[in-house]
């Protein structure tokens, strides 16, 4: 009995001493989780057996005080959402402000420049406005990244905080933003 406990003393003292085994250092340990912001949305969605979706989702995670997110435009058939990363994101914690670009390709683009058969579009939404705490509001430019210099369409927005949808984000939430970077966008933008 005391060679077994002998022997199970050394090998916790040398699985402790084993750089690889150890706890993980400070500075690991020390970095920030990603935060669930929410996911806020105005999308409204038809009934029938061919239901339809229209309006805007954006789902926001923080890490090290940087958001971070996707921007959602649903303009058809529910499901597969076309979806594009937030880029250029700048945000205020103090006012609220938050502007972002987000590219997507909602479908074919048919146009002199195009050709017979169409060509993925290039959707480039353009947001400014604020953040709270259960709403997103402001306003969204649509233009065509063809044309990114012509004025496309302005709206005002006001996208509501889900709470349950924001917990399902929560749980689904990326180890990190680098991580979320190297991943693939589903339904992601075409160019």
């Amino acid at each position: 009995m005391h060679r077994i406990a002998s022997f199970a003393f050394s090998l916790a003292l040398a699985l402790a001493a084993t750089p690889s085994l150890a706890a993980p250092a400070p500075a690991a340990a020390a970095q920030a989780a990603v935060e669930t912001v929410g996911v806020y949305s105005n999308v409204r969605v038809s009934g029938g057996e061919d239901p339809h979706a229209e309006g805007y989702d954006v789902e926001l995670y923080r890490e090290n005080g940087v958001l971070f997110g996707l921007f959602y435009s649903s303009q058809g058939m529910v499901g597969d959402t076309p979806r594009g990363r937030l880029q250029d994101v700048r945000y205020d914690a103090a006012s609220g402000k938050l502007s972002f670009r987000a590219k997507l390709t909602i479908g074919q683009e048919f146009s002199k420049d195009s050709g017979p058969d169409g060509r993925p579009s290039r959707d480039l939404f353009e947001f400014d406005g604020t953040l709270g705490a259960k709403t997103l509001s402001g306003a969204l430019l649509h233009r065509s990244g063809y044309a990114p210099s012509e004025a496309g369409e302005r709206q005002m927005v006001t996208l509501k905080r889900d709470a349950q949808r924001s917990r399902d984000a929560g749980e689904l939430a990326p180890a990190s933003r680098a991580q979320w970077l190297a991943e693939p966008v589903p339904n992601g933008p075409q160019w």
